[in-house]
């Protein structure tokens, strides 16, 4: 699901109309993490859809300020579940010489049966931290500088001035530099586009060990189609639940806001 605030841009205009200088260099729309209250000349009033979601990068095509997913409540754990599991198991094939009558009327078919099913849900064990978004409201002082390369979100449809566009990272969640890592590699699947609920799935196979049963009778003609017992193979895969509106392993809940980098 994709959404946006309807008086973003009106809250936003009043602000630009209304504003004073604060004591950072930062442009104002500027959108980052405090872990606190919101310092003077910031604000989380405008920000309210990007509580419980991860800040991603606009996408092209997309607006900063739209949301997706089911936003976290404090601390808590996402889940994931898969709704449906589907397969099939072909037996082997046993014949016998036996006579009709009692007791021999319930042995099973073989062949090729499917199997329907579902997985429970369970948390995804996903790691996050809370911190506070806040919006610079204020003017940046122009006594002061921000530093070059510095990276960060802005609620303006374009980068200011002095900043350009980091496109490479639209669509994706960042992440923190790993030991060894390469700056600005990106990694994994394609990037999100706009509004899109992203799903997966899950291949299965595995062995389904039949028990013995003995019966009166003489292997051999004309008794046949009979399921044999011992180790069969069975196969098929799991999807993703489409219609419920948030699964963390198919996508985090997420706010979009344009990654600006200082020139």
């Amino acid at each position: 699901m994709l959404a946006k605030h309807s008086s973003l841009m009106a809250s936003m205009a009043l602000l630009t109309a209304t504003s004073v200088l604060a004591a950072d260099a930062l442009p104002q729309f500027t959108v980052a993490y405090f872990n606190g209250a919101c310092p003077a000349g910031w604000d989380s009033a405008n920000l309210a859809s990007a509580n419980g979601r991860f800040l991603v990068p606009t996408m092209p095509g997309g607006g900063a300020g739209s949301y997706g997913g089911q936003a976290l409540a404090s601390q808590q754990a996402p889940v994931h579940k898969h709704a449906k599991a589907t397969g099939s198991v072909t037996t082997s094939s046993k014949e016998y010489i036996l006579i009709g009558g009692c007791c021999n009327d319930t042995p099973g078919d073989s062949g090729t049966y499917t199997m329907t099913g579902s997985a429970t849900s369970a948390e995804s064990a996903l790691p996050y931290i809370q911190f506070n978004a806040c919006m610079k409201q204020d003017s940046p002082d122009p006594k002061m500088e921000v530093p070059k390369g510095l990276a960060t979100f802005n609620l303006l449809p374009s980068c200011p001035k002095g900043w350009s566009p980091f496109n490479s990272a639209a669509g994706r969640y960042i992440v923190g530099l790993p030991a060894n890592g390469v700056p600005g590699a990106a990694f994994g699947g394609r990037a999100l586009t706009p509004g899109e609920n992203r799903t997966h799935s899950h291949s299965m196979n595995g062995v389904i060990n039949f028990p013995t049963n003995g019966i009166a009778g003489g292997s051999g003609c004309c008794a046949h189609g009979y399921a044999g017992s011992g180790n069969t193979n069975f196969s098929g895969n799991t999807e993703t639940d489409i219609t419920v509106p948030y699964d963390s392993a198919v996508q985090a809940p997420y706010y979009t806001a344009t990654f600006c980098r200082k020139e």
